[in-house]
């Protein structure tokens, strides 16, 4: 597993929540493209878990809060997050 560690420079969510596409990274023109993204077959506790990632991407964009994405080593797809205390 790979971990990305960056400010969330920005956020994009899909209209239905379908998908979210965030940019992390220490500046705008630095970042990581990063993807959350329901699969067929995913349980309602995993679109839930999810869709809470989303939330506290949204809540660390705002505040400006470094965050701390986690994904496969040839995927950008976000299997867990982590926003360690200030």
């Amino acid at each position: 597993m790979t971990e990305t560690t960056g400010i969330v420079q920005r956020l994009n969510v899909s209209p239905g929540w379908a998908a979210a596409c965030v940019w992390i990274g220490p500046t705008p023109v630095n970042t990581e493209l990063l993807f959350i993204q329901p699969q067929a077959g995913d349980s309602a506790a995993s679109v839930a878990f999810q869709g809470n990632m989303v939330d506290a991407l949204s809540a660390a964009l705002v505040s400006r809060r470094e965050v701390v994405a986690v994904h496969g080593d040839t995927s950008a797809r976000v299997t867990s997050l982590r926003i360690d205390p200030a």
